[in-house]
């Protein structure tokens, strides 16, 4: 991805938690409003859900790497997330839009472990 440019390329819910700490919602910016399918399951990409704001590639990663919890779908946040470590390649299952193409999504918890 070109992380040098200012277009808007993703949407970004922020949930701040006592208890999980901070949780990213994000899909990218064609996603949002759209009803995708994984076998018999559909979801709506809602904007209730993830439709915080507008950010660019470069707030985007900022935000990633900040977050406790993660909640992603599509093919732009997954491949940043996945080029930043905090996305397996293959951890990540696809649902299908109306037009039959694979959407990723993945989510990601971040452990700290006390000894």
């Amino acid at each position: 991805m070109n992380s040098e440019s200012n277009e808007k390329i993703a949407w970004v819910r922020e949930i701040s938690t006592r208890e999980f700490g901070i949780i990213i919602a994000a899909c990218d910016r064609e996603l949002l409003g759209k009803v995708l399918k994984y076998g018999k399951i559909e979801i709506k990409v809602s904007e209730r859900f993830y439709g915080g704001r507008l950010v660019s590639e470069n707030e985007l990663r900022y935000l990633l790497e900040q977050a406790d919890v993660l909640n992603l779908i599509g093919i732009k946040v997954i491949m940043i997330a996945e080029e930043l470590g905090l996305i397996h390649p293959e951890a990540k299952i696809y649902f299908e839009d109306d037009k039959g193409k694979k959407i990723p999504h993945s989510q990601m918890h971040r452990f700290q472990i006390f000894y």
